[in-house]
């Protein structure tokens, strides 16, 4: 049994229909993300420093 290779394109697989994004669009949208994940990203910080913190707890006194 052979298989045979199908290379797979933006061209192929939407017969040219779509368009380029202008990189202030990608960057003005990338902005916006950046400044709602803040706080997420924040909490995420925090609970990994506590982690770590009592990671280093349970070493010390086991």
């Amino acid at each position: 049994m052979a298989s045979k290779r199908v290379k797979i394109t933006f061209a192929t697989v939407n017969d040219g229909n779509y368009s380029v994004i202008k990189k202030s669009d990608i960057a003005e949208t990338n902005q916006r993300v950046k400044e709602a994940m803040k706080d997420v990203v924040r909490t995420y910080e925090k609970k990994e420093t506590q982690s770590q913190q009592q990671a280093a707890l349970l070493v010390l006194n086991a």
